[in-house]
């Protein structure tokens, strides 16, 4: 059967071709915005590294110099002056709070190697940890006896510990942001390590990470803060929470929002980037699929004495139907190995390393061939159709 059709295939290889290519296309184009589906998909089943119920975010900003050197006092305000209302668990500074999008990046190398991995890093407080529920997967967070230690205490996520360390164990080892070719170089000592701290989202893609101990002693005060208030607090209590800020200090500017309201708007964002592809894709494959609809009803109409034919000697209308079908299935087919010819080249060539591997390369080929089938198979069914009902005495009138 199967070497029957490839001959008719082959006989009708010039009309095919322009088929082949349509498939081609939706196929190419299909892979694409699956490859960028699976690849947001697999980053928002992941560990986010923190929680965001009952959590606020404030940004603290200034005309004066209120924020531009080291107050600690100002800072202790903040913690017993919000600590004391009834409705909050706990407060942390971080400078990068969930769902923002401020970021810093930097070189960072192990003390006894002279490569730089480029790497997100921030500051963090000793309540971070506790307020964010952070998960620990070996050391410990930063604590008050850190600020009196002779290297800067860090903690790194799990990518960065097997970036630079590889399968060793990462607590204790020594790393510095100091080139080479610097006379003065801070030391930093690795005391804990956690999963990860994707304080952009759910979708935010897998980097190393470093964050570092804030000391309001020694730096000036952060920009921004997250307070756990108990579950139940109403929306309203960013009134209250506005009032006891101003009386701390009135002088500064609060931008207050509920990190899950953040969360909902990065989502919103995420969906706006992807309408324009898949708009795109939606509207090639319904115009291939119109296409292939018109090239599939001509291809049945000139066939009709071989239709009839088949039909005069025996030929049943479902094996027709099934003909028809199986021509369509193998023709896609065939314009796929071509196209899987080319794309497996990314995967082998390293291009898409950040956004895809084997397994999601094939999950993406793999759905995008079911999508290809079913629309292929949708614009065959009506030509099959006709072709099943024809009768063998229209072949004796065909001219």
């Amino acid at each position: 059967m199967l070497k029957h059709l490839l001959k008719a295939l082959w006989r009708r290889k010039g009309k095919n071709l322009m088929i082949s290519v349509e498939i081609l296309l939706i196929f190419i184009v299909v892979f694409g915005v699956v490859v960028g589906f699976v690849y947001n998909l697999s980053l928002y089943k992941e560990s986010r590294g923190f929680d965001y119920s009952d959590r606020w975010r404030v940004q603290l900003s200034s005309n004066s110099d209120a924020l531009n050197q080291a107050n600690p006092q100002l800072l202790d305000h903040f913690y017993r002056g919000l600590q004391a209302m009834p409705e909050v668990e706990g407060v942390s500074f971080i400078q990068s709070a969930p769902y923002s999008d401020s970021g810093y990046m930097g070189g960072f190398r192990a003390m006894d190697s002279t490569r730089m991995i480029n790497t997100y890093f921030l500051q963090a407080d000793d309540a971070a940890q506790k307020i964010l529920n952070i998960p620990m997967i070996a050391g410990r967070w930063f604590s008050e006896q850190d600020e009196v230690a002779s290297e800067t205490p860090v903690i790194i996520n799990r990518k960065m510990a097997q970036s630079m360390f590889g399968q060793e164990d990462p607590l204790g080892k020594r790393l510095t942001n100091a080139s080479l070719d610097e006379k003065e170089v801070r030391v930093y000592k690795v005391v804990g390590v956690i999963e990860n701290y994707r304080h952009r989202g759910e979708f935010m893609s897998r980097e190393e990470l470093v964050i570092l101990r804030y000391s309001a002693y020694k730096e000036e005060p952060l920009r921004q803060m997250v307070i756990k208030v108990k579950a139940g607090t109403p929306r309203n209590f960013e009134i209250k929470l506005l009032q006891q800020l101003r009386s701390v200090h009135s002088d500064l500017e609060y931008d207050i929002a509920l990190l899950s309201e953040g969360r909902d708007e990065m989502f919103r964002q995420k969906g706006l980037f992807f309408a324009p592809p898949l708009a795109i894709a939606a509207f090639l494959m319904l115009m291939v699929g119109f296409g292939l609809f018109g090239v599939l009803g001509l291809n049945v109409s000139k066939r009709i004495p071989e239709i009839g034919l088949r039909r005069a000697i025996g030929a049943t209308r479902l094996e027709i139907y099934g003909q028809i079908i199986a021509e369509q299935v193998l023709l896609s087919s065939l314009a796929m190995v071509v196209g899987l010819l080319f794309l497996i080249q990314l995967p082998l060539t390293g291009v898409m390393a950040k956004f895809m591997d084997w397994q999601s390369f094939f999950v993406s080929v793999g759905i995008s061939m079911l999508i290809v089938y079913v629309v292929s198979l949708l614009c065959s069914l009506y030509p099959a159709w006709r072709a099943s009902q024809l009768d063998p005495s229209e072949a004796l009138r065909y001219e």
